[in-house]
């Protein structure tokens, strides 16, 4: 098998390529990159069955010989608002299986539409399988297969937690695409599905979550895939908000440069660089505001580093359901999102993944069968002995 790994060349793609090459049956990975340097020193880090490519996928004929030459394609090459629907329909043309991380929501649907082409060239496409989108979206469907009915069906990832404040602990001169992307979708209006249609809400609006046995937390809304595919795939839903768990400190902090963008006074780019530098004008000085942001946020109820959470009926009577990831690879989030991309592409050689068409995940991978693949990965806090304490059940 030939995988073609365009965008494998940034932190996670070499993380899900780590894992992709111990798999037997993958004999050659073709990590394109545009800038050369950095897709030979990729090659160089993933071993003898690596080969770098230097491919501009705004080229759509380097694209294409690049994907026709190839088995299966992996995405990791964002921001995927710009590059992820050339790349898929590139891919569909040519009737390749497909994964990526698509952390976007405003190609997210336009994507999963082109399903209809999917099929018609037998292709697999699975967009949206990292960290959040993806484990959470995974999460959020073994809490939804609990109740006989859901109302609201919450998927959250912890910036208060190990793994986020690992990431933002790493001064930067300069936003990563990570940045922007976080800024992208705390600004202007974001797009969620609501009883089957698509509807805009406000970015950073609290929203109260119950989580059982813990007790009730304000969460913030953030702009994500998990509100659109959820959403759309679950019409009954009233509800499928993607939240972020967040200290007031730092809430106040992402409000403030989200105001400035939003009133025309910073761009995305500018603001995420300064969330990158860490720098606060004013009151907060930089020592103080590290301690804030990676400090726990004392009195609050502390919250996994992800879950899904679905509310509804169970046997007439109201009830909650909360499923949390208890593990992760590293505190890292090249290997958080990267890893779970190179699950589904364990699970597809599987036969595991089989459906022709444009996926998110919640339609073509069976839970279970993704966190019993996942378990050997997850390392932190400590190593989890079953999927039971991979991902912990809560129910009230």
């Amino acid at each position: 098998m030939h995988i073609l790994a365009i965008g494998g060349a940034g932190a996670m793609g070499r993380a899900a390529l780590n894992a992709v090459r111990d798999f037997p049956e993958v004999e050659r990975i073709t990590i394109a990159d545009i800038d050369p340097v950095a897709a030979k020193a990729a090659a160089d880090e993933i071993g003898a069955k690596a080969v770098p490519l230097t491919l501009d996928i705004m080229d759509a004929q380097a694209l294409d010989i690049a994907i026709t030459c190839s088995d299966v394609v992996l995405n990791t090459s964002g921001p995927f608002f710009r590059f992820g629907m050339p790349v898929l329909e590139a891919v569909l043309k040519a009737g390749r299986p497909y994964f990526d991380i698509c952390d976007d929501p405003e190609p997210t649907l336009d994507m999963l539409k082109l399903d209809h082409q999917a099929k018609e060239t037998g292709s697999t496409a699975v967009v949206g399988i990292g960290i959040s989108p993806g484990v959470t979206n995974l999460l959020a469907l073994k809490a939804y297969r609990e109740l006989d009915s859901v109302e609201r069906l919450t998927t959250v990832w912890n910036v208060d937690g190990d793994t986020a404040a690992a990431e933002m602990g790493q001064k930067k001169d300069k936003a990563a695409a990570a940045y922007v992307h976080w800024l992208e979708q705390l600004t202007g209006t974001i797009p969620v599905y609501e009883r089957g249609a698509p509807q805009f809400r406000t970015p950073m609006e609290p929203v109260t979550v119950n989580y059982p046995g813990r007790g009730k937390r304000d969460l913030y809304r953030v702009g994500h895939p998990e509100a659109i595919t959820l959403g759309y795939n679950f019409p009954e839903l009233a509800e499928a908000p993607n939240l972020m768990v967040l200290g007031p400190e730092l809430q106040l902090f992402l409000g403030g440069l989200a105001n400035k963008v939003n009133q025309g006074e910073l761009t995305v780019e500018e603001a995420a660089d300064r969330l990158a530098q860490q720098n606060v004008s004013g009151i907060i000085g930089l020592g103080g505001l590290l301690k804030i942001l990676f400090g726990k946020l004392r009195g609050a109820v502390e919250l996994p580093e992800a879950f899904g959470l679905a509310e509804g009926l169970k046997d007439g009577k109201p009830a909650s359901v909360a499923c949390a990831l208890m593990a992760v690879p590293a505190y890292d989030m090249g290997a958080c999102t990267g890893i779970p991309m190179a699950v589904a592409l364990r699970l597809y050689i599987d036969g595991k993944i089989n459906q022709p068409g444009v996926h998110a995940p919640e339609t073509i991978i069976d839970p279970d069968d993704f966190f019993a693949a996942f378990l050997p990965y997850c390392r932190l806090p400590r190593p989890p002995r079953s999927v039971d304490e991979l991902v912990r059940t809560d129910r009230s």
